[in-house]
Parts: structure tokens; C-alpha cells; sequence
């Protein structure tokens, strides 16, 4: 069967070629798409350029039908806009188009590369509801920022037993792009039709950051909450209401230094970081990556309490 027309919901389909769809808030959005617009009209911005902003040279063709009202190039627009928030350099492999498709399903970045070896994302949100896309489209593109494909051999189930950490950077990466996408609206969206819609973006972030099972409980320090969630998250790294925990406390780690998502181009390069433990595929990703993103690494494996990995091997 050809594999670029094989569905997740289709019981045939190896799931080597799919990764699972982030969780989307489906009751949080039907939430939102009531209050998206309320009171933007009397403060809404003036519309300006703004200054020096960069767009990285992605390719994004956004395909297909199911957008309801949205018009794929403002969808394009939308998506762009992210990239530009998590990308400070395009990485060498996004040479290459990043083709997005609806579904309705989970949002989902395929393993199997399109015919021109292109990337596939499927988005499930629709119409103007530019909050949804910006989440589930951030989520989505970390997964491709961070290798997620590297060492998934074609038609056999990946074992990835660090893929929860992954999903929690990516949970990370939507939290960033709201809440960044949301200050550089309020003066400068991209277009008259994005005028007011920071207010949106930025309800978003607050309703969603200030979830209950997203905060750590006071009597437990991380370390503690991570031996006892970490076996569970091995085996399903789609607990959301666990990883989620983790992903409100890195968000600092990148909130002060854009520059940061750039250390994800050296995440899952090592072909025993399927398999190994926590402390071995943080020390392969802090030893892979560059001198200028070693800090952040070096500041997650800190908060895990798993830095003494980086000591240097005692002479035999």
C-alpha cells in the first residue's frame, strides 16, 4: 500500500510510520473559539512593521481541504509566524518543503518523508482559530526540529523509550510560541486580519499554563516527582497530565533565550538513545551539542538533579 495515503486510525498501519498526535484541549478550544474575539475590537492595535523581524526561509505549503473558512495562504501566514518564534537559523535538512494537511484527528508529524522528501505535519484545527494552529503547529515542527525521525527504520515499530522528554519539549514549544506570538501582535501582527488577535493567544497561554495537573505539588521536588512518574512516561510518553508537569518548568529555560531552541538540531543523534536511561540521553545530547547550547542542556539536567552525569570518567 502506498504509505502517504495510510491513516493513523487505520488498524494496518505500522506505527513506525506515524507518531501519535499531541493531546489537543478539545473542550479548552471550543472554549476559546467562543471568547477568541471578545473586547478585541476597542483596543485593537495599530497595525506596524515590525522592526528588523527575520523570516526564516522555510518552505510551508499548507494542502488539502477541512480549513472551514481559513484560507490556506493566511493558515501559511499563521504557520510561518511560528517558525520565525523557534527558529533563530534554518537548519540544513528544512531545505526542504514542510507540507501541512487537515485532520480530524490528532495532530500529527508523520515519520515516512513525502515522495520529494519532504516533511508531513496534519493539523486539526480549522477556520480563524489562529490560536489552535500556532499550538498544535509549534508542537509539531519541535518534533522535526528534534530528529524525531533519526534512527526509525522504515515499517517496524520505533522503541523510543526518552520520547516522553521529547513531547515534553514540544508541549514547551507551544507554551513559547503563544505567549511570544501574543506580545509580538499586540503591536505587530502580520496582516489587518490578525489585528486584536493577540488577546486570543494570550488567553490561551494563561488558561492553559495555570492547569491544575500541570503544577508540580509543593511537597514534591522535581527529582522526586521524575522517579516516580518516569517508568510510566518510558512506557507511554503520551501521559500528558505527567509530562506536562515538566514542560511548565523548562519553559523559563527558553522564555529569557529564544536562542535555545536551537540545541533540539542535537537531540536523538545517538543510536542508543532509543533504548537507554534518562541520565544517557541527556549526557548524548549535551555532549553532541555545540559549546553555545551545552548551557541549556547542562540547565535540564540540573533541574532533574541528574548533573553529576557530566562528571568526567574516573581513570582506570
Amino acid at each position: 500500500m502506498d504509505k502517504k495515503k495510510r491513516t493513523r486510525f487505520r488498524p494496518e498501519v505500522p506505527e513506525a510510520w506515524l507518531r501519535r498526535g499531541m493531546r489537543v484541549p478539545f473542550v479548552m478550544a471550543s472554549i476559546l473559539c467562543s471568547l477568541a474575539h471578545a473586547g478585541s475590537g476597542a483596543d485593537a492595535p495599530v497595525l506596524k512593521k515590525a522592526a528588523g523581524q527575520r523570516k526564516p526561509a522555510l518552505d510551508i505549503q499548507v494542502q488539502g481541504g477541512g480549513w472551514g473558512s481559513a484560507r490556506k495562504e493566511a493558515i501559511e501566514t499563521v504557520l510561518k509566524e511560528v517558525a520565525d518564534a523557534l527558529l533563530v537559523n534554518l537548519p540544513e535538512r528544512l531545505a526542504v518543503p514542510i507540507v501541512v494537511t487537515h485532520t480530524d484527528g490528532p495532530p500529527v508529524a508523520l515519520y515516512g518523508r513525502g515522495q520529494q522528501g519532504e516533511y508531513r505535519i496534519r493539523l486539526h484545527a480549522r477556520g480563524d482559530n489562529w490560536h489552535l494552529y500556532a499550538y498544535e503547529f509549534a508542537h509539531e515542527l519541535c518534533h522535526v526540529l528534534s530528529n524525531y525521525d533519526e534512527n526509525v527504520a522504515p515499517g517496524a515499530a520505533p522503541t523510543r523509550y526518552n520520547q516522553w522528554f521529547e513531547e515534553t519539549l514540544c508541549e514547551t514549544a507551544s507554551l513559547f510560541t503563544l505567549k511570544r506570538l501574543a506580545q509580538r501582535w499586540e503591536s505587530a501582527p502580520p496582516g489587518p486580519e490578525w489585528v486584536g488577535e493577540a488577546a486570543p493567544l494570550r488567553r490561551f497561554f494563561d488558561l492553559l499554563i495555570s492547569e491544575g495537573h500541570r503544577q508540580l505539588p509543593h511537597d514534591a521536588p522535581l527529582a522526586g516527582w521524575l522517579r516516580d512518574n518516569e517508568d510510566a512516561l518510558r512506557n507511554n510518553p503520551y501521559l500528558r497530565d505527567k509530562n506536562e508537569v515538566l514542560a511548565n518548568l523548562l519553559l523559563p529555560l527558553f522564555d529569557g533565550n529564544p536562542e535555545n531552541w536551537q540545541a533540539l538540531a542535537y537531540l536523538n543523534l545517538d543510536p542508543a538513545d532509543a533504548r537507554s536511561s534518562l541520565r544517557a540521553y541527556l549526557t548524548h545530547w549535551y555532549r553532541n551539542a555545540p559549546e553555545a547550547h551545552r548551557a541549556l542542556v547542562g540547565d535540564v539536567l540540573a533541574m532533574l538533579e541528574l548533573k553529576d552525569a557530566l562528571a568526567p570518567e574516573a581513570p582506570r
